[in-house]
């Protein structure tokens, strides 16, 4: 049959019989003689499944729904209605084909077409093409006629009754017997059709259409929908052609990119009335609501955002699959959004770091009694090694056969590294390539888009830095040892550490790299990760610009001698026998003793005395030193341009990958190294939920925690100073997620390891003090016995121990009871005494910059300006390294506060510019945020509006990408102030902070901001009050009122309160008797015992203090609420605000209030003048 029939599928006539199918999936071939068989019988040709006698059927790929609004395809859905358009006005044919990946969404598009254009009246034939269409001539056409004469669903026996109504009236009846063949009736052949060839019938056929179609398009518009258009075959190209050229018709068409079109298909294109518009993947913002769509919540974590941007590309329906892949693998959680959990454990935390990143991206149109949910990831899941399901796996496994052997090899040794790798590192992995083979595959993978250039165009450091550095995993064996120390000298060893400079390169085409890695035998993966982590461990620390080190401080002198005496950690031996790129033997986890390569730059001790026999330092030296650097031009003095900070992109690039290395091969106790290190810069770059997700990991390693202490055992030996640094960490995350009760019995914990008590009681406080006021200083006065390698654990014991008793006092900081107020007063004092014990000059300025910041807001005015005073004295050396810089920054930001404090606004306005210069150089959002917040107060004081909209400007490029929930919070309170008192200027609309405050303020970290509460209820309050909405006004207000006794004298608590006070004046003058249905409203007397408590409290904040004092005289004027008429009504906070500023200066010399204020007062103002404004504008946007 083979030789009697090549090249066709053919069977006997048994074969025919038994298969049960249907005959229109056969042709019977004409007999032929075959060797060896007098009587074959009939034969038959087996036509396959998708040969069918008949016509298609309208339907399309996808269906619209309607709970999934079509996403990022505003444009394309515009050239769609700009061809309705001109197809109404010129009536001419219009053509639109939409041309993209598979997996763009064009079919979605298409069934979105189809509901507007049926939603405006038109009728719609839709069709949905297969690539065995393709050989078949004319089938688009006439399954689209077929759909026309609505047959293509009739039952066959009344097809042809059917198809002679639609044709009566349009063609004459004895062509009718022109479509028998066509649409497989019988009607009766007439004389005039028998005479014609088969060309002029195909001709009759077509102007019959051209006829129908045409009379149809009068009634009603035509709208043909074709999906897969590329399997049009070549009469149907070349009919649509003439058509649109003849009847006003629409076509919407969609093509894959990836497929030639025949000849008539690239005629039709070129045609005036044809408009081919690319689909372009899905938008980043896009792709992650699709997910939130098929997954049913309003957000997702940052986890699970990375894996289905690294894998989808944009593509819609890999999202789609991936989404639905693991629904089916139960790996994910959901939580009830409106449900605020009230958690007292670290392991139940991940519904409220969730929530605490994701206010930002709440739908608005939202319904109050609807469901919404977040999901989170399982703890014990790790997304990285999930496999691809099998329908996405095939795809990839396709694209990888269409490589060389060499670029696939070169694919799978680059999937293991992760999404983007160094070229370096792919080079060690592939020993047996040279450089200039490496480079000819690399490009070849490039020019095809299968990888390209790491988008954010960042590099890592060029240089390996070399102090401190961080674990070694590798250590040789000892005779290579011995071999290495014969070989190499001191300076081939230095070149060797450094690195050269090297490319970043990212995977362009999705799921590859996850195809590629599911490709190694487990084996050999093993070995390559662990090839990868031996390479990255010595670019695991901080970037060249900050000096090197880990980023927990001292990590790794912390734990080398614990490690080496209680046992080296070693890696399981892996024997790689098929693998021809690398050989592997038992290597083991080696941490470098102190007296390696790794050096440390200690400062000679300073007792207590030299500190202050030495120079007195002024703040007019301090400034003019400040002044000096940033006017430094020279790229070799000027520290802000010569070393850009690479910290973000090494825990992207490094610590993040390094940590899955790990996990990998198997070695627990790396990982969770690695995982501190990356949690510690998270927190450093203002990232606190990515802190967490790596915090999460390292709590899944060490197993979970017993109900007794003494039963507590973790899964990985781990040294006291890990765990204390491990509770640390977790302290501060959870004080970020507002999670106080639990930071507190963390900070606690992690002291208790770091063998620093903190007293429960209130004895207990007072012992403590008088030890650390006392004995503390005597012990000072006494040098170190052995500063060296001791010395330096003993720093990283003292560098945890100061971020501990700082988290305390910040904690105890938001309860304004008196015990609390005892416990953060001595932790400020234990901060204090550990930073001078540490002797580094930029943790002392830190420090005082801190305990100035706390005295301030607990209204100690002596201490606040003390330690201000201090802080500058001990900032002579904080220039010379990047630690030292931060702290210059803090110090600036702290002498801004305290100037918009005493009323200078002026040079607070000049001080904020510089601290904001530094900080954008540092790169710490978090500090420059506070910086921002500074200017914007200054600036909104002094009424410099369109600074203060430029402030907002900078600070919400700032926050809105981070979504964090306090600093949004102090941001729409700023925009709030601008809509009261801006004169119509506004940076978001009003409606927009409103829905922020609804859908956050019930958040766990916002219920412990009450500073920042008070002043966001009380300008709502007063919102409501000019359009007399009292009812709201109400609510507010009473929130306010219940917020008062809970704040400070803080910048944002005085605010709040005058914003408060405000809203009491308003209240008694303007609103009607009855309003209040649920709190009794507030009286005269009320209001005058909150002006004195607000004098009382707010005594290092008299910025203020003149305002109140026009608030309380205009409520002493007003009398009794009933002798007031309507028309003396007076707003006091117009009136007091515009005598402030026509003053000039918020302290008038009062000797009352100089008594009062009994402190001396900086007399230094900045020469800045009104008419600078659009130069401090410039300034701040720059």
């Amino acid at each position: 049959m083979i030789t009697a029939y090549p090249g066709l599928v053919s069977c006997d006539e048994v074969t025919y019989l038994r298969s049960m199918l249907p005959a229109y999936n056969f042709r019977k071939l004409p007999e032929k003689m075959m060797k060896n068989i007098s009587n074959p019988g009939k034969m038959y040709e087996y036509l396959g499944h998708r040969r069918c006698i008949m016509f298609g059927k309208r339907h399309l790929a996808r269906e619209r729904n309607k709970n999934h609004p079509l996403l990022d395809r505003e444009k394309e859905l515009e050239a769609f209605q700009m061809a309705q358009q001109k197809c109404l006005h010129q009536k001419k044919g219009q053509a639109v084909l939409y041309e993209g990946g598979k997996g763009y969404g064009k079919s979605q598009l298409l069934a979105e077409i189809n509901f507007l254009a049926q939603k405006e009246g038109h009728r719609v034939l839709p069709l949905k093409l297969k690539e065995a269409d393709f050989k078949q001539c004319f089938y688009a056409i006439q399954t689209l006629m077929a759909i026309f004469f609505e047959i293509d669903a009739c039952p066959a026996y009344y097809r042809q009754e059917c198809l002679h109504k639609q044709l009566r009236g349009m063609v004459e009846e004895p062509l009718h017997c022109l479509f028998n063949d066509l649409f497989f009736v019988k009607f009766p052949l007439s004389f005039k059709v028998s005479h014609m060839d088969d060309l002029t019938r195909q001709k009759k056929v077509k102007a019959c259409f051209f006829q129908v179609l045409q009379e149809a398009v009068r009634e009603t518009p035509l709208i043909f929908l074709i999906d897969e258009a590329q399997y049009m075959d070549a009469a149907s190209w070349e009919f649509l052609e003439t058509l649109l050229s003849t009847v006003p018709i629409i076509m919407v068409m969609t093509l894959t990119s990836t497929f030639t079109l025949c000849g008539c298909a690239q005629h039709f294109l070129q045609s005036s009335q044809a408009v081919l518009v690319p689909i372009w993947k899905l938008a980043t913002t896009s792709l992650l609501r699709m997910a939130c769509w098929e997954l049913g919540v309003v957000s997702i974590p940052q986890e699970l955002q990375i894996y289905l941007l690294h894998r989808c590309f944009g593509n819609p329906l890999y999202c789609e699959v991936l989404c639905q892949d693991l629904l089916s693998k139960d790996v994910l959680l959901f939580h009830d959004l409106q449900k605020e959990e009230k958690n007292s454990k670290w392991e139940t935390l991940s519904a409220s770091a969730m929530k605490s990143t994701m206010y930002g991206i709440l739908p608005a149109g939202s319904e109050e009694d609807q469901e919404l949910y977040i999901c989170t990831v399982k703890d014990d899941v790790n997304l990285d090694t999930v496999l691809l399901p099998p329908l996405l796996k095939e795809v990839a496994i396709n694209q990888l056969d269409q490589l060389s052997p060499e670029e696939q090899l070169l694919i799978k040794c680059a999937a293991v590294i992760g999404h983007s790798f160094r070229i370096d590192l792919l080079q060690h992995l592939l020993p047996g390539w040279n450089k200039n083979k490496l480079l000819q595959v690399l490009r070849a993978l490039v020019d095809i888009h299968v990888l390209c250039w790491f988008s954010k165009s960042q590099e890592l450091p060029a240089k390996s830095i070399l102090v401190p550095s961080s674990v070694k995993i590798i250590e040789q064996t000892k005779e290579q040892k011995k071999k290495k120390s014969e070989a190499d000298s001191p300076l081939s060893l230095q070149e060797e550490l450094y690195l050269p400079q090297t490319e970043m390169l990212e995977f362009g085409v999705p799921l590859l790299r996850e195809a590629a890695w599911e490709l190694w035998p487990k084996a050999q993966q093993i070995a390559l990760h662990l090839e990868c982590a031996c390479f990255l461990q010595d670019l695991a620390c901080r970037c060249q610009s900050c000096h090197g080190g880990d980023f927990v401080p001292f990590h790794r002198f912390a734990i080398c001698s614990t490690k080496s005496c209680s046992g080296i950690s070693r890696f399981c031996s892996y024997k790689d026998t098929g693998s021809v790129l690398t050989q592997v033997i038992t290597d083991k986890l080696q941490l470098p003793s102190p007296q390696d390569s790794f050096q440390f730059q200690t400062k000679p001790f300073r007792s207590q005395e030299a500190f202050t026999s030495e120079h007195r330092r002024t703040e007019e030296e301090f400034l003019d030193q400040v002044n000096r650097k940033l006017a430094q031009t020279s790229p070799k003095k000027d520290m802000l341009t010569t070393k850009p900070c690479h910290c973000e992109e090494i825990l992207q690039l490094v610590l993040s990958p390094l940590t899955q290395h790990c996990l990998v091969i198997g070695e627990t106790t790396c990982a969770f190294y690695y995982l501190l290190e990356a949690a510690a810069a998270s927190l450093d770059l203002s990232d606190n939920y990515m802190a967490f997700f790596y915090l999460r990991k390292a709590s899944s390693l060490l197993g979970q925690p017993s109900a007794f202490s003494f039963l507590k055992k973790h899964k990985v030996k781990i040294c006291q100073f890990e765990e204390a640094t491990f509770c640390c960490l977790r302290s501060e995350v959870c004080f970020n997620m507002g999670q106080i009760t639990l930071a507190k019995k963390l900070a606690r914990q992690a002291l208790r390891l770091l063998k620093r008590n903190f007293p429960w009681t209130w004895f207990g406080v007072f012992f403590q003090t008088f030890l650390e006021k006392y004995w503390r200083s005597c012990s000072l006065s006494q040098p170190p016995n052995n500063p060296s390698e001791n010395s330096k654990k003993k720093l990283a014991v003292l560098q945890q121990r100061v971020h501990c008793l700082s988290l305390l006092w910040q904690l105890y900081n938001l309860d304004t009871t008196a015990s609390s107020r005892r416990f953060a007063c001595l932790a400020t004092l234990m901060q204090k005494n550990s930073a001078e014990e540490f002797a580094n000059e930029a943790q002392v300025v830190s420090t005082y910059v801190a305990v100035s910041q706390f005295s301030q807001n607990m209204g100690d005015r002596d201490r606040w300006l003390q330690c201000e005073q201090m802080a500058i004295q001990k900032s002579s050396l904080c220039w010379f390294s990047r630690e030292g810089l931060l702290a210059t920054a803090q110090l600036m930001q702290a002498l801004a506060y305290t100037k918009l404090c005493l009323g200078h606004l002026d040079f607070s306005i000049k001080l904020g510019f510089q601290a904001h210069e530094i900080c954008r150089h540092l790169k710490k959002p978090a500090l420059e945020n506070l910086v921002l917040s500074v200017l914007f107060r200054s600036a909104f004081l002094k009424k410099k509006f369109d600074l203060c909209v430029h402030v907002l400007e900078s600070q919400w490029a700032l926050i809105s990408q981070g979504h964090d929930v306090l600093n949004l919070a102090c941001f729409y309170s700023a925009c709030l102030d601008l809509l009261l008192y801006g004169k119509g200027l506004l940076c978001r609309p009003f409606g927009e902070c409103l829905h922020f405050i609804q859908h956050c303020e019930h958040s766990c970290i916002l219920n412990s901001q009450s500073n920042v509460m008070l002043g966001v209820h009380s300008s709502l309050a007063m919102w409501f009050a000019q359009d007399s909405q009292w009812n709201l006004f109400e609510h507010h207000f009473s929130k306010a009122r219940q917020l008062v006794k809970r704040t400070n004298a803080s910048l944002f608590g005085s605010h709040g309160f005058v914003r408060f006070l405000e809203c009491h004046v308003l209240m008694l003058q303007k609103m009607p008797e009855g309003v209040f249905m649920h709190t009794p409203p507030e009286t005269r007397s009320q209001t005058l015992k909150y002006c004195e408590e607000f004098f009382s409290r707010c005594v290092t904040c008299p910025v203020y203090h003149q305002w109140v004092s026009e608030l309380k005289a205009s409520v002493m004027r007003c009398g009794k609420r009933e002798s007031m008429s309507s028309t003396n009504i007076v707003r006091p906070f117009d009136t007091s605000f515009t005598r402030i500023w026509i003053e000039g200066e918020f302290l008038e010399e009062n000797n009352s209030f100089g008594r009062n204020l009994g402190i001396q007062r900086f007399d230094r103002v900045a020469d800045v003048k009104e008419d600078k404004d659009e130069e401090e504008i410039k300034e701040c946007i720059c």
